[in-house]
């Protein structure tokens, strides 16, 4: 059952994974596979950010005229009731050794 708060708002849980545009899970594009597992798991709202730079453990990603680099960094967020969300995080974390992954609470409310 979601809980809900006095305003009709349901208590959800964002879910961030930091990647980069070269990152591989099982010999395919992360994104895409993480994408696919997230679909397999109910979740509607994700999305997929591209950074136009970024520092990470690898050093700096840009891009820059002088460093066109081809792993910039990408954001896979999704926002979703927490079941959900702990439903999908069971089911990546397998595969994402060594990604940062992130989760909070959030309030959601869908306006018609």
């Amino acid at each position: 059952m979601e809980n809900k708060t006095e305003s009709n708002m349901v208590v959800g849980s964002c879910l961030r994974i930091y990647l980069s545009e070269s990152d591989k899970i099982d010999g395919e594009p992360a994104v895409e596979t993480i994408l696919q597992l997230c679909r397999q798991c109910g979740l509607t709202g994700v999305t997929v950010l591209r950074g136009i730079e970024g520092m990470g453990s690898h050093g700096v990603h840009s891009t820059s005229f002088l460093s066109l680099s081809s792993s910039l960094p990408i954001v896979v967020e999704a926002i979703d009731v927490k079941a959900n969300i702990d439903t999908a995080v069971e089911r990546l974390e397998p595969h994402l050794h060594g990604k940062l992954v992130a989760t909070w609470p959030v309030s959601l409310l869908k306006v018609m």
